[in-house]
Parts: C-alpha cells; structure tokens; sequence
C-alpha cells in the first residue's frame, strides 16, 4: 500500500512539473500539495511548506522582467528547486529551444551566439543542456587576490575585464539555513549596526532575508532582464514563500 501511494504521488508530481515547466509559469496550476514526492535517480525526494501548500501563483512563478522567465524557471520543483540536464532537454525539445530556459543573456555559452535555427541554439545552449549550467558574467574586482594572465574562452566572449563562469542554478529551498547567500557569497552583505558578527570583531553582517530580498532583484534585474526594480511587496513575497520550503529525499530504491 505505501508503494502504490508513492506512485500516485509521482504521478500527480510529474504532472505539476510539466505544468510548471511548459511554459516557465505554474499553467492552470495553483499549487502543489506539501510532501509531494518527485523521483530522482536514487529515489523520492519531497519538500514540505510551512504553509501547507505550495502555491504557484506568486511572484516567484510570475513573469516579472521582459525575456519570460520567473525564478520558477530555473528553480523547478520537481528537480529539487534548481535544474536538472535531462528535464532542461526535454523542454528544448518541446519548445524548439524557446522555452524562456534559452535566453543569449546568460542562458547560451556566449551573448553573441547564433540562435537563429533549432540546430543553432542546440549548439549555443549546450553548456545549459548537457550540465544544466547558466553563465554569470562577472567583472573583474577594483582590488582583486589574483592576477589573470591568460584568456582562452572557446565561445569567444570572456575577456580579462569580464569573467565567464558557469554555474548550476542553486536550490531555492533550505534557505533558512544558509550562512551565505550564493557559491561566492556575494549577495552576503556587511551591515555595521547589525547584532550579527563574527566573535571578537567588528565586522557585521545583514540578516538572511535582507540578503535574500536583494538576490530576488538582482535575480530579476539579470536572469528576466527586467527594466525596473521589484517592489518591496515583490521581494517581500518572493523571499516569504522561500523561506516556507524544506526538501529532503524520503526514499531510497
């Protein structure tokens, strides 16, 4: 009987994906129930929200900037809140390459890559389908602790001004226990009246949601493109709905 349930659920799961995923937006859907399960290759993972459910009607599953995309689109619930390659390619398939995934601003390997033909995007955006990766480009620091003394980009556009580094979309769920916000921790920002900081100095930092209600508009400003800022009632909504998800994987094969 618990196996014939966690089929049902994987059922209902897969359909919430591809409701989400179809067009980067939740479809018809307005949410997914809390403990939902979603297969992966060593079993079931599930995300629990403080909620109840998991809405998809937010503006975390909205499209907020100008190029079609929502957080949602590279933080699906079904791939535990980022992306995975083989899900990526099922929907090149399905849009020919336009699902709002496939943009040149960071999506492709270079800003300057052909798109103009299926075959073309297949080949600009293989870094994105085959390791699910999106390019951050990233200046160089005024005061940086390295020196670059070579550049060598195969798709013809990092510079020694301007880096290009690939990188898997992080998880949007735990997030009420991150120390740090992002790999490099650069949306961790120092705050001098804040009460939280490192024993025995004066260094201080922001709380964890100012640090998240930032990265949601840098998110939207460059992932989506977006020509204005989000609201504070935008942030605010964004980062209350992350910090309701916790996923863990209940089930091993």
């Amino acid at each position: 009987m618990k196996y014939a349930l966690t089929r049902r659920h994987v059922s209902a799961a897969l359909a919430g994906f591809f409701a989400v995923s179809a067009a980067g937006h939740a479809g018809e859907a307005t949410f997914l129930p809390s403990m939902l399960s979603f297969p992966n290759p060593t079993g079931l993972a599930a995300t629990y929200s403080a909620t109840g459910k998991i809405r998809l009607d937010g503006p975390f599953f909205q499209s907020l900037g100008s190029n079609g995309r929502s957080c949602g689109s590279c933080h699906q619930p079904g791939d535990g809140w980022t992306v995975i390659p083989s899900h990526i390619r099922e929907r090149f398939e399905t849009s020919g390459g336009l699902d709002p995934i496939f943009r040149i601003n960071d999506g492709s390997n270079s800003p300057l890559a052909d798109v103009s033909t299926v075959d073309a995007r297949r080949n600009a955006y293989s870094m994105l389908l085959n390791k699910g990766l999106i390019r951050v480009g990233i200046g160089m620091p005024p005061d940086p602790e390295f020196e670059v003394i070579a550049v060598d980009d195969p798709y013809g556009y990092a510079s020694a001004a301007e880096l290009s580094l690939f990188r898997r979309p992080l998880p949007s769920t735990n997030l009420k226990f991150l120390s740090t916000v992002m790999l490099d921790g650069r949306e961790t920002f120092k705050d001098p009246i804040s009460q939280d900081c490192i024993v025995g100095t004066t260094t201080c930092f922001a709380s964890l949601h100012f640090d998240l209600a930032h990265q949601s508009n840098a998110a939207t400003t460059g992932h989506a493109q977006a020509a204005n800022e989000l609201t504070t009632e935008q942030r605010e909504a964004i980062v209350a709905f992350e910090m309701t998800l916790f996923t863990a994987q209940v089930f091993d094969a």
